[in-house]
């Protein structure tokens, strides 16, 4: 099995106020948790014959170029569509990916907590589950990482507007896999407040 994760760190945090994936979280940007996290997925993965390639896509140089050294096998794809939203990121890891991808993975850049156990689970889980669609949750909301099985691929190129593939998902209700994750893993960071709570979290756990 082939799968391609798609790691889109293209947003341009107006809620946050400024580029908020630089930002310093536990002594490193914030977009780079993320994308560790799918590093160690991937590993995880190989061992279970599950061969993963990792794209990073983004509009930022510096997300682009300052994670070389600690990711170098990630294919780094440059977003000039980023205005269009998270969708032109979907679309864009879509489009390089390999064309004999059983499965996309796609993972937004502002959830420091997703593990990369937790990914691999999820992964694995989704290949045996016999559906088309993967999403985590947790207690009935839905987050990110979401996965796609290609048969999807022609839907995913064809989306329009800034729901990514919501759109997809509300089409076909019958084909969704859900697991349930820890909550905290879904935190995503919208909002300065947001990152100092979750450290103040943490430091008290």
């Amino acid at each position: 099995m082939k799968v391609s994760l798609i790691y889109m760190a293209s947003g341009f945090g107006k809620r946050y106020g400024t580029n908020k994936l630089i930002t310093e979280f536990q002594g490193e940007p914030l977009y780079l948790h993320g994308l560790l996290s799918l590093q160690k997925a991937a590993k995880l993965l190989e061992e279970d014959k599950i061969q993963c390639k990792l794209f990073l896509i983004s509009q930022y140089e510096r997300v682009l170029s300052g994670s070389f050294d600690r990711v170098p096998e990630a294919e780094r794809i440059f977003n000039e569509d980023s205005d269009q939203g998270i969708t032109a990121s979907l679309k864009l890891g879509t489009e390089v990916s390999r064309k004999d991808t059983d499965a996309f993975l796609y993972f937004v850049a502002d959830q420091p907590c997703m593990r990369g156990e937790t990914i691999a689970e999820f992964v694995r889980g989704f290949l045996k589950s016999g559906k088309g669609i993967g999403c985590v949750c947790a207690k009935g909301h839905r987050g990110s990482p979401n996965l796609f099985s290609r048969k999807y691929k022609t839907e995913l190129l064809a989306l329009e507007g800034d729901q990514g593939g919501r759109q997809i998902m509300q089409k076909h209700p019958e084909d969704i896999w859900m697991m349930e994750v820890d909550e905290r893993e879904l935190r995503d960071i919208d909002q300065p407040s947001d990152l100092r709570q979750l450290r103040l979290e943490l430091e008290q756990s």
